[in-house]
């Protein structure tokens, strides 16, 4: 008996407290005051109320006790830009910049640094950026529904948002009577569903609706609220609809005059919404959809179908992508609220938590919409949000999607696809237009939803996208090795290398770099020229993305047998890349000169990009880069922005230093971020919480390097070396080709390569590996006790612990094995 007790006693510990899964607080969010919809510096609504989505439609809850606030977001609004142009102009391009390019490029040969009118920057503000306005991501609408009741008469006051089934909920308690709410966005049914039900009670509610842009009709009748607005835009406005219909069974409905509906007499009420603009992703134009009719089928189709069934197809959604990946910390629940969990600092529950949180963030914030999730993922309240909430292409837009490969939700990352090949349309257009280059295409600093591709409207900010945002492209064929994928947005990286190969140009030493360029976003010879002297000449950051961008093309034609003399320009072009550097101080030279500073803290680091989301700098590769780049990130320091704090998770990770990525995922989760476990930028930005999580991920399990010598039995032998040192410069190092045998080269797989010893005992389950593979792993006192690793396509791979490399296993699609630290195939 006493044997069977213990057994069960193991077996509930083993399994996960619901805790990890459900943020709680007692008391509602903050009013949105005039003054915070004003300033998003404010601190209040946005930081506190609980956010919802299916991907294109998001809402947040406050739990107000008097009135509740239902803030809601379409992906697709934005404001205060142009769309509808012709072809060439809707890419936002100077028609004819290029006439002038040299000039520009004469000031970067000259080295005229600066900010003056004949500097870098001045000359490429005058003569390549773009005059055309980028806008903003624009809020939605609001639902107010007033109960009637009082704060001081509540008690058990209960808010909740349970993110493992994707619902809201609300409960309280006035004298006898018991009042509830229950809240979700589906995805599925593509509607908003609010439930209000009372015991011993009867609710009197008034429903209301109202928006920020302007109203071009609002019109309550019978049970529904019809409102329709239009976002102003320098050209052709946005025009949208959103439909309330309530359901309050046998209750007295009242429709008025204001549009608002007034509900008496009732204990349940079923409210349902429907919402959508007109924007289609169809370039130039973007419009098209017929909103109107778009929100009355869908009204008709969740209308029918009831509550109950909504709930039901919701929950069984969300469930099914959350259980996918399961993150489990050996602790023991606080019991507190999330607000008071957070407060109280770092511990594993929170950690556990936030991992979880950035998941369903995920999922909420893109999922089959026609554009990705922006600085602010869905969700926003501001007609002049903080940096425009827009697409960032410096790292916010990228690392937003890290996260989908590993954490195991691949089916958020088509969004992101979708809008780059719009992008690469636009692109072409700038290109040619500013800079002469008739093939491939090119993109920018910032984006929007509208196609815009040109260059920054201030020369300090120029830079040339495509390279990064290709990285992301193909790492989602590494990780689902789906040809017809492949085949699909090969054009796209196909046209970001032809559009570098033209860029590149001869440096003084015969190498060939990128110009104009900066390295994001930091400055340099600031005794010289001032902290605003950015502008430079093949910065690292990008030179290694380029490796990165071409290895992948080289890759692609190889697995799709296409375009053989494409393929050898890329090869060829490969060695005559400016090579990576290691200055002075024994760093990583963030430019070709050497002009890095010790006591220079800046949040970006981006010359380390190939050691992290890249997969060319390795401390099993490439020992003399990943010193260097160890030197950097102790010359960058400890504190750091949200995004910042994240990424440095991953480097740390990469650098497989357990301990140093943990105490960044533990200053993110503890000290980043908001009582709503939004990342504090500060203000809110979402990709510290994606790249947190990736950074987790990274914690665990690494799959990037490959085996390309499948007989070696150690690592540094068998796997692909991507830099290699010069012969007569012992500090500098130069891009290496790969073979084309690569593109069937196994990938590696790490298991626990910065396992922190605070996460002692624990198991992570669904993480997925680069090669088509799913890995779920078990360790204990530190140790790994087993891996399981399921092959969701049919492939080889070696695996890596603890400097032990294995043989190659092969494994067919739905095939799985038990990897020990015996190397035994059980």
């Amino acid at each position: 008996m006493k044997t069977i007790i213990t057994l069960l006693l193991l077996i509930f510990a083993s399994i996960p407290s619901h805790a990890q899964f459900l943020l709680s607080y007692d008391k509602p969010a903050s009013e949105f005051t005039e003054t915070q919809r004003k300033d998003y510096k404010k601190n209040g609504y946005m930081q506190e109320a609980l956010p919802l989505g299916n991907g294109r439609l998001g809402a947040m809850f406050s739990g107000g006790i008097a009135e509740e606030h239902i803030m809601l977001n379409d992906i697709t609004l934005w404001m205060n830009s142009k769309r509808g142009l012709d072809s060439v102009a809707q890419s936002g391009t100077r028609i004819g910049a290029y006439k002038n390019f040299e000039k520009v490029r004469d000031a970067y040969r000259n080295g005229r640094y600066g900010t003056s009118e004949n500097s870098m920057e001045g000359m490429s503000t005058k003569y390549l950026s773009s005059h055309q306005p980028l806008g903003n991501y624009a809020p939605f609408t609001d639902v107010y529904i007033n109960t009637g009741h009082q704060k001081k008469d509540v008690t058990n006051y209960q808010r909740s948002l349970d993110i493992k089934s994707g619902v809201g909920t609300v409960s309280y308690t006035i004298g006898k009577s018991h009042f509830t709410r229950e809240f979700f966005c589906s995805y599925p049914n593509d509607v908003m569903v609010i439930r209000y039900t009372a015991q011993q009670a009867d609710l009197d509610l008034t429903v209301e609706t109202n928006t920020l842009h302007k109203i071009t009709g609002l019109n309550a009748e019978g049970n529904q609220i019809v409102l329709n607005a239009e976002a102003a835009m320098e050209k052709d406005p946005i025009q949208f609809q959103q439909r309330v219909w309530i359901d309050a069974g046998d209750a007295i409905l009242k429709a008025n005059k204001d549009g608002s509906i007034h509900i008496k007499n009732a204990n349940d009420v079923k409210i349902f919404i429907t919402a959508y603009t007109d924007y289609l992703p169809k370039y130039p134009s973007f419009k098209g959809r017929d909103f109107i009719a778009d929100a009355e089928i869908k009204m008709k189709e969740a209308t029918q179908l009831g509550y109950d069934e909504l709930k039901k197809n919701h929950q069984k959604d969300v469930s099914a992508l959350m259980n996918r990946c399961q993150f489990n910390l050996d602790y023991k629940s606080a019991g507190l609220t999330t607000d008071k969990l957070i407060a109280q600092g770092s511990s594993l529950e929170l950690e556990n938590l936030y991992f979880n949180y950035a998941r369903y963030l995920q999922l909420s914030s893109s999922r089959s919409a026609p554009v990705p999730s922006n600085l602010q993922g869905l969700w926003n309240g501001h007609l002049k949000p903080a940096w425009n909430a827009d697409y960032h292409t410096d790292i916010n837009v990228a690392m937003n999607y890290w996260m989908v490969e590993t954490a195991n939700l691949p089916e958020s990352f088509s969004p992101y696809a979708e809008w780059l090949k719009v992008l690469a349309q636009s692109g072409k257009h700038v290109a040619k237009q500013t800079f002469g280059i008739d093939k491939g295409w090119s993109t920018g600093l910032n984006s929007n939803v509208f196609g815009f591709a040109a260059p920054n409207v201030h020369g300090r900010r120029m830079q040339q996208s495509g390279a990064w945002l290709c990285q992301n492209l193909f790492e989602h064929y590494a990780f689902n090795q789906d040809k017809k994928y492949l085949e699909e947005i090969y054009p796209v990286l196909k046209g970001a290398a032809e559009f570098y190969l033209a860029f590149l140009d001869p440096w003084k030493d015969g190498t060939l770099i990128a110009y104009p360029t900066w390295s994001p976003e930091n400055a340099y010879l600031l005794k010289e020229h001032g902290k605003l002297n950015k502008q430079a000449y093949g910065a690292s950051y990008e030179q290694q993305l380029i490796l990165n961008l071409f290895t992948d093309c080289i890759e692609a034609s190889v697995v799709l047998n296409k375009d053989a003399r494409f393929r050898k320009n890329l090869q060829q072009t490969i060695p005559k890349l400016c090579p990576q550097k290691i200055g002075q101080y024994g760093q990583v030279q963030e430019w070709p000169e050497d002009w890095d500073r010790p006591d220079d803290h800046h949040r970006h680091i981006s010359h380390l990009i190939a050691l992290h989301p890249g997969r060319d700098f390795s401390p099993l590769t490439t020992p003399e880069l990943s010193e260097a780049a160890l030197v950097t990130m102790k010359h960058r320091g400890d504190i750091s922005t949200g995004w910042s704090t994240a990424w440095k998770t991953n480097f740390w990770a990469r650098l497989q230093n357990g301990d140093k990525a943990y105490q960044f995922y533990q200053f993110l989760t503890a000290k980043r971020t908001y009582t709503n476990l939004f990342d504090f930028h500060p203000p809110f930005q979402i990709d510290g919480n994606f790249g947190g999580t990736a950074g987790v991920c990274e914690m665990l399990l690494q799959s990037h390097l490959r085996s390309v010598n499948n007989k070696a039995e150690n690592i540094e032998e068998a796997a692909f070396v991507a830099y290699q040192k010069k012969s007569e410069n012992n500090k500098q190092f130069i891009p290496v080709t790969p073979k084309e045998t690569i593109a069937n080269a196994p990938y590696i797989l790490h298991l626990l390569p910065a396992l922190p010893s605070a996460w002692k005992n624990g198991n992570i389950k669904g993480l997925r590996a680069r090669g088509g593979f799913e890995v779920d792993i078990e360790w204990k006192n530190d140790e790994l006790v087993n891996a399981t690793i399921h092959a969701k396509t049919t492939g080889k791979f070696r695996v890596y612990y603890q400097g032990k490399l294995s043989q190659v296993f092969s494994l067919k699609k739905g095939d799985s094995i038990i990897w020990n630290t015996n190397h035994k195939n059980k």
